[in-house]
């Protein structure tokens, strides 16, 4: 039975030996408790597509062998859904759509 359990369990953990996956499954996980259900699924897609732009930028090559443990991309995920996506979302949801079509308007007319 115990031999089974192991099976499973490294069976279970295979998808997250991707970093862009480990990243994204936290993000969601982190927006889907802190409330922000509407936007939990794309916090995730954001944190799966970043992740590679992070390995890049912190100098590791991203030519398929990743460098950066699962564990550093799962809290760069977190970190995102915790920081910067939901402090993007209130800003968006504050826009008024007039505003911005009248200061694209003012911009084309040479206004400030």
């Amino acid at each position: 039975m115990a031999e089974l359990l192991a099976q499973i369990w490294l069976w279970a953990l295979a998808p997250f030996q991707d970093p862009r996956i480990a990243a994204a499954v936290p993000a969601f996980l982190v927006s889907w408790l802190i409330g922000n259900r509407n936007t939990a699924l794309v916090c995730a897609v954001i944190a799966f597509c970043t992740i590679k732009l992070i390995i890049w930028l912190s100098g590791i090559p991203a030519g398929g062998a990743y460098q950066l443990p699962v564990e550093a991309a799962a809290g760069v995920g977190a970190g995102m859904a915790l920081m910067g996506v939901h402090g993007i979302q209130d800003r968006v949801q504050g826009l008024k759509f007039k505003t911005l079509l009248s200061s694209i308007a003012d911009s084309i007319r040479g206004k400030r």
